[in-house]
């Protein structure tokens, strides 16, 4: 029996009963895929996958838009100039004559 007979079936049954027509063959489908959808979304959501997945496509689309920096050697401290007073030697200063 394919569809279309059992939905003549179903017909005949709920006419008998007295019981409202049911919907036919394939007028849910859509519904339920939009439906699917959606479960999905949200299920994506609550388990933070969209979040995760975020993350990795900022991660590679970042990496493409920047190319890789060359290593960066780290830039040389000076001391800064303490209160008067506060026992600090004076620290010769590179370059400068004595």
């Amino acid at each position: 029996m394919d569809a279309t007979q059992q939905h003549m079936f179903d017909l005949y049954r709920s006419a008998r009963h007295d019981l409202p027509a049911p919907p036919a063959p394939g007028t849910g489908e859509w519904h339920l895929v939009r439906e699917f959808r959606t479960r999905r979304a949200f299920r994506a959501v609550v388990d933070e996958r969209v979040a995760a997945r975020r993350a990795r496509w900022a991660a590679v689309l970042g990496r493409l838009r920047r190319p890789a920096a060359p290593a960066r050697t780290a830039p040389a401290r000076t001391a800064a100039p303490g209160p008067a007073g506060a026992g600090d030697t004076a620290r010769p200063v590179p370059g400068a004559r004595r």
